[in-house]
């Protein structure tokens, strides 16, 4: 989906479209170089977006459990799933409370005011800090095409 640096028009088909990575940058590539990555999207257009290059983003990860991410040993504690397939979202203020992305998009699985970090891989410790999710209920978007 379109990240912060997004200036392509409807490429995407607008916003809140879901396109699929499927291809990587390489150093040295001409057409696809190192922190770029092709887009499939729905619509049938295929194209290159930076991703890091140019100190851009062009894109933002919805979700990365189709590319066999796990947390092998992190429970859900809303939908109760052990293996948390995908990006694990942790509070950082409740004691060992974490979710899966389907609990943690519900809005009504903790409590809105509290940030969480973003884990995209297990062997991530660190996570990404997240601000609460109630100051972005009101900027929600939907996703199309998946």
């Amino acid at each position: 989906v379109r990240g912060p640096d997004w200036k392509w028009a409807q490429q995407d088909d607008g916003e809140g479209h879901v396109g699929t990575v499927v291809e990587l940058g390489k150093p040295g590539s001409n057409t696809s170089p190192d922190k770029t990555v092709v887009v499939q999207w729905d619509s049938g257009s295929r194209t290159n977006y930076r991703v890091g290059y140019q100190s851009a983003y062009d894109l933002r990860v919805y979700d990365n459990a189709p590319i066999g991410v796990r947390h092998p040993n992190v429970i859900c504690d809303a939908c109760r799933k052990h293996g948390i397939i995908g990006m694990r979202w942790k509070c950082a203020r409740c004691f060992d409370f974490d979710l899966c992305t389907h609990c943690y998009m519900a809005l009504d699985k903790h409590d809105l005011t509290h940030p969480f970090l973003r884990f995209e891989t297990a062997t991530n410790t660190q996570g990404v800090k997240v601000p609460p999710r109630s100051q972005s209920v009101d900027a929600r978007i939907i996703a199309k095409g998946i």
